[in-house]
């Protein structure tokens, strides 16, 4: 490898952080810089990680959580009806994994293999009919008793066996399903921020992710790493032990970095790895066995790693271990650490099952509840097939089912643009509306939150546009759990 340094690697790296490496932020020169340089200030839309299985996904509400799901770095296994719909209103199949069943009837034996979680969509089918009988709506298509209920079941007939043997880990990163978000949100950082000559690159491949390159202790040398932009919102960790690393490594031994502060030349919490060539291996790595560095010395006097926000991920492999010493296993030249996946494990668990009821579920025939104001499936529920008596009962068998769950109760579902403040409740008294989009958004964010799981939460738009992305982690613990 030629000792020259490259400018244009150099410029690429601030491109893609947006910083200045040991300097700072590129943000107080935005108003400069923005209208030379349109897509320096853009961020990742990565939000999560893992395929997710969504049922009803050709629905309106199935539809928003699809592309709420891409966007935000999820892969998707869509379960469908109608092969020929789907492929009219979902994403292409290059995104989107389409497999065609019938919720009413037994699922394949195969719809959960490789995901973390199911989204549970479908819901009966109902429609205006000026000729129905009051209210004017009539059912579409199978019962709710068959939708619902016997949907559920077999629902839970492939997802019980499935989830009950996977290990309680939140999936950071797993490049077995990987999409362009998930590779957007890393970016190669070597040791040409400071003179070197090094090189590497990180790709996806069809179900793994590959940091490559040359390492070489030239012009001073001796490090290439991979890190991610920082993540909006960090990365919130608390409660978990560790990460474990799914990898096939080249014999040497490399570096993983924790940052809790937003600084791009921080403090950093690293621990160091050893690798066996050729072979797949899972490294656990304990949080309390991270070390405060900054640019490879310890840090004696640094705080403790706030592991409620993570702001970024590193991995380096480097000549240094810490405060002047070697690095036993490493070698310039060629290397190769291919990457599965990235897990935080030892947590509580994540929702398994988000399922998609309805708001007055439990109002039919309360006394409590005056009728007419409430939404017409409330006030006409025998007329309509028991719709919510049977929707009631579908929550019922999933609080039983002993999986992780969070049963999600919007209200009056409308297409209007997303963009509002929700109200979380429970009892079943909240009244109003929300658009599909907020919905999706929030329905997805459930995936990742621990303080989701066995609760059941209503949810209605607020009439104040949104700000600041919520707490929802905060806002669902103040709600009771269905748990005793």
């Amino acid at each position: 490898m030629a000792n020259n340094w490259e400018l244009s690697r150099f410029l690429d790296t601030l491109r893609f952080f947006q910083t200045l490496p040991f300097v700072g932020s590129l943000e107080p020169l935005r108003p400069m810089l923005a209208p030379l340089f349109p897509d320096l200030f853009t961020s990742p839309a990565y939000r999560g990680s893992g395929l997710v299985v969504v049922t009803g996904a050709t629905g309106r509400t199935g539809q928003a959580v699809v592309n709420t799901l891409l966007r935000q770095g999820y892969a998707v296994r869509a379960l469908v009806r109608d092969r020929p719909k789907a492929e009219q209103v979902l994403p292409p199949q290059s995104a989107v994994e389409i497999v065609v069943a019938d919720i009413t009837q037994p699922l394949p034996t195969d719809l959960m293999q490789g995901s973390r979680a199911v989204i549970h969509c479908i819901g009966t089918v109902i429609q205006p009919q000026p000729d129905a009988p009051p209210p004017g709506l009539a059912i579409v298509g199978d019962s709710p008793e068959a939708v619902e209920f016997n949907g559920m079941r077999h629902l839970l007939e492939r997802a019980q066996p499935y989830f009950q043997q996977q290990p309680t880990t939140y999936p950071l990163f797993d490049y077995r399903y990987p999409t362009p978000p998930l590779k957007e949100v890393w970016g190669a950082l070597d040791d040409v921020v400071m003179g070197g000559v090094s090189a590497s690159q990180f790709y996806l491949r069809e179900h793994s992710a590959l940091f490559t390159g040359t390492v070489s202790t030239a012009n001073s040398g001796g490090f290439v790493s991979i890190r991610t932009r920082n993540l909006t919102p960090p990365l919130n960790l608390q409660g978990y032990t560790g990460l474990q690393l799914r990898l096939r490594g080249d014999g040497q031994r490399y570096k993983c970095f924790l940052r809790s502060d937003p600084a791009w030349d921080g403090v950093g919490y690293a621990i160091s790895f050893d690798t066996v060539a050729d072979q797949w291996i899972t490294v656990t790595l304990p949080f309390s066995h991270f070390i405060p560095v900054v640019r490879a010395r310890t840090a004696t006097d640094a705080s403790p790693l706030n592991l409620g926000q993570i702001y970024s991920l590193q991995l380096m492999l480097s000549k240094f271990e810490y405060d002047g010493a070697l690095n036993p296993h490493f070698r310039a030249g060629a290397f190769s650490l291919e990457l599965e996946s990235i897990h935080a494990y030892g947590g509580s668990p994540l929702p398994q099952i988000i399922h998609v009821s309805s708001a007055g579920v439990t109002r039919p025939g309360r006394s409590d509840v005056g009728d007419q104001r409430q939404p017409l499936a409330v006030q006409y529920n025998d007329q309509l097939g028991g719709i919510l008596t049977w929707k009631l009962a579908a929550e019922n068998m999933l609080r039983q089912s002993g999986l992780p769950y969070t049963i999600v109760r919007p209200c009056g579902l409308t297409d209007n643009p997303g963009g509002q403040h929700l109200r979380l409740d429970h009892g079943d008294t909240l009244t109003g509306q929300l658009s599909r989009a907020d919905l999706a958004e929030f329905l997805v964010a459930l995936l990742n939150l621990p303080t989701a799981c066995y609760r059941t939460v209503e949810v209605a738009a607020t009439d104040q546009a949104a700000g600041t992305t919520p707490s929802w982690s905060a806002l669902l613990a103040q709600l009771p759990s269905d748990r005793p």
